[in-house]
C-alpha cells in the first residue's frame, strides 16, 4: 500500500510541474528530466544537487530519451549524505561516477520486463546493473541491484524516472578477487583464497555469490592472524571456502522475494552442502537475512550486503560458516 501512496504523491508532484502544451511555448523543454528532477525538491533535492555538479545535467536536458534511476532523499541519507551540503562537498570524481551509474540510454518501462531475476541492463557508461521483476504475495516487485523501486515509469518528455530507496554503488571491481583484495576488512579471506589456490576461481569469467567472512569472523573461528591461515592445510581451507560461495548472482532481496511463509530456506553452496537462510523482519517489513552453517551454534549476520563485482556479488558476514560442530 505504501508503494502506491508514494507513487500517487510523486505523480501529483510531477503533474504540477507539467505545463499546458497549448498555452506555453517550449512545453517539451520544460517537462524534460532535468527540470522535473530540479522541481521535485522534497523528494529529489540530493540527487539534483549531485547532478548539478556533473555534466549529466546538460545531457538530461537534451532530447534523449533517457531513463534515470533517481534515489530519493531518504536513500541519500542512508548512504551517509544527511544534508545537501555533504553532497556539495563530495569529490566531483565520486559524484560523476555515482550519477552516471543511475542513467540508462533509452526509455525503460521496467515493469514490462519478463518475470525474471537480475536481468542485465547497462548504464550510459556501459557499467552493468541488474533488474528483477517478480511477484511476492499480492505485490509485483521491481528491484535494481537488489534495491526495491519505490515508484516506476514516471514520465518526462525526454524519458522517464524510476525512484529508488537506495543509492546504487557504481561497479568498481571487475572480479570478486579484486573486490576482496581491496577491502581491508577481508584481508584474512584474501590470504585464505591464496593459500587454498582459489584466487583464480573468483577472478574468472564464472559468476559467484560469496558470503565473505570478515577478519573478525576469522579470528572468532580460531584464526588469530594471517600467519595462522598460511599455516593451515590448503585442502582444509579450500573445503571451508567452498562452503561460502555458490554459482550465480544473488542479492539479499532476492531471498526475500523467493522465501516462503516460514521465512526460512536453504542455499546450496559450491561444495554441494546447504546453509540455512532466515529472513529478518522489523514489524511487517523484511530487512535482510541471517546465514547459518550446519555447525554454527548461532546464525551469522550480514554486515555489508550487495557489494558488486563484474563476476558476482559479495555479502560480508560476521562468522565463518561451519559444517561441523
Amino acid at each position: 500500500m505504501k508503494k502506491f501512496t508514494y507513487t500517487g504523491l510523486l505523480i501529483l508532484l510531477l503533474s504540477a510541474c507539467t505545463k499546458d502544451k497549448d498555452n506555453i511555448a517550449g512545453a517539451d523543454e520544460i517537462n524534460r528530466l532535468t527540470y522535473i528532477i530540479d522541481d521535485n525538491k522534497f523528494n529529489f533535492s540530493s540527487f539534483s544537487t549531485a547532478l548539478g555538479r556533473t555534466g549529466y545535467r546538460n545531457m538530461l536536458a537534451q532530447e534523449g530519451p533517457y531513463t534515470v534511476m533517481v534515489p530519493d532523499n531518504n536513500a541519500f541519507v542512508k548512504a551517509g549524505y544527511v544534508a545537501n551540503q555533504q553532497v556539495l562537498t563530495e569529490s566531483a570524481v565520486v559524484l560523476n561516477s555515482l550519477v552516471s551509474y543511475h542513467i540508462v540510454n533509452g526509455t525503460w518501462e521496467l515493469n514490462k520486463l519478463p518475470y525474471q531475476f537480475n536481468q542485465e541492463i547497462a548504464a550510459v557508461t556501459g557499467a552493468k546493473m541488474f533488474v528483477t521483476h517478480w511477484i511476492k504475495g499480492a505485490d509485483t516487485v521491481l528491484t535494481i541491484n537488489g534495491s526495491p523501486i519505490l515508484a516506476y515509469n514516471l514520465p518526462a518528455s525526454n524519458g522517464m524516472i524510476q525512484v529508488l530507496n537506495t543509492v546504487l554503488q557504481p561497479l568498481v571491481h571487475q572480479t570478486l578477487s579484486d573486490a576482496i583484495a581491496s577491502d581491508t576488512s577481508l584481508t584474512f579471506l584474501n590470504v585464505a583464497l591464496q593459500q587454498a589456490g582459489m584466487k583464480s576461481l573468483v577472478a574468472g569469467a564464472a559468476t559467484y555469490t560469496f558470503f565473505a567472512p570478515s577478519n573478525a569472523a576469522f579470528r572468532k573461528a580460531g584464526f588469530p592472524s594471517v600467519d595462522s591461515i598460511n599455516r593451515t592445510d590448503a585442502a582444509l581451507l579450500q573445503e571451508l571456502l567452498r562452503y561460502h560461495l555458490f554459482t550465480g548472482r544473488k542479492f539479499i532481496y532476492d531471498y526475500i522475494l523467493t522465501t516462503g511463509a516460514t521465512d526460512q530456506t536453504e542455499q546450496a553452496m559450491l561444495n554441494g552442502n546447504n546453509v540455512g537462510i532466515t529472513l529478518k523482519k522489523t514489524g511487517v517489513k523484511y530487512t535482510g537475512i541471517t546465514v547459518k552453517g550446519v555447525g554454527n551454534q548461532v546464525a551469522a549476520n550480514v554486515t555489508k550486503e550487495n557489494l558488486m563485482a563484474g563476476n558476482g556479488v559479495l555479502h560480508i558476514i560476521d562468522q565463518v560458516l561451519k559444517e561441523n560442530q
